[in-house]
């Protein structure tokens, strides 16, 4: 079975609105830390950064925790009729919009959620005990997020399976 997943929908920060204002309310700018960090950051990891300092100034930057349902993003996937209800499962709590494509048993979906959500349904969609191309499909979008410098998954164990899909175990 073909699939595929694409990030097709991220933060929009309004950093301007928010760095000028905070600057104003707390008298320093909760991107200092970011600012400096020598890493290209993505909007989402800057933004949560600036969160964290608004509580503490020497809060690490990057993805805390604790923050990651401050940031939605959206992905289109396109599986098997019967693959996408296992895949709809693990994403139980998101949103999503779902129909028929042109291929016949072939259905498209976009499905929103919080970093923390898609967090959450990857590391279930990526068990031993998940249907090979239900987890084939949650490497994908493992892998679309790791390439937007959105690992969340660095506290998870990963093993490669028998099938040559990787498997996550939760640490935490």
């Amino acid at each position: 079975m073909q699939f595929d997943a694409v990030l097709i929908q991220r933060p929009a920060i309004d950093f301007t609105t928010f760095l000028g204002l905070s600057h104003k309310m707390f008298g320093h700018s909760p991107a200092s830390a970011a600012d400096r960090n020598r890493r290209q950051l993505n909007d989402a990891e800057r933004f949560l950064s600036c969160l964290a300092a608004l509580k503490d100034t020497n809060a690490p930057v990057g993805l805390p925790p604790n923050l990651l349902t401050h940031v939605s993003f959206s992905v289109l996937l396109a599986t098997s009729e019967r693959d996408l209800l296992d895949v709809l499962g693990y994403c139980a709590r998101m949103p999503f919009v779902a129909a028929d494509t042109v291929v016949r048993g072939i259905q498209a979906a976009v499905i929103t959620g919080t970093l923390a959500e898609w967090r959450d349904a990857v590391i279930s969609g990526c068990q031993a005990n998940v249907e090979v191309t239900v987890r084939a499909l949650f490497n994908k979008i493992l892998s679309i997020f790791e390439a937007a410098n959105l690992n969340v998954w660095s506290d998870c164990t990963r093993r490669p399976s028998k099938d040559n899909t990787l498997l996550l175990e939760d640490k935490r």
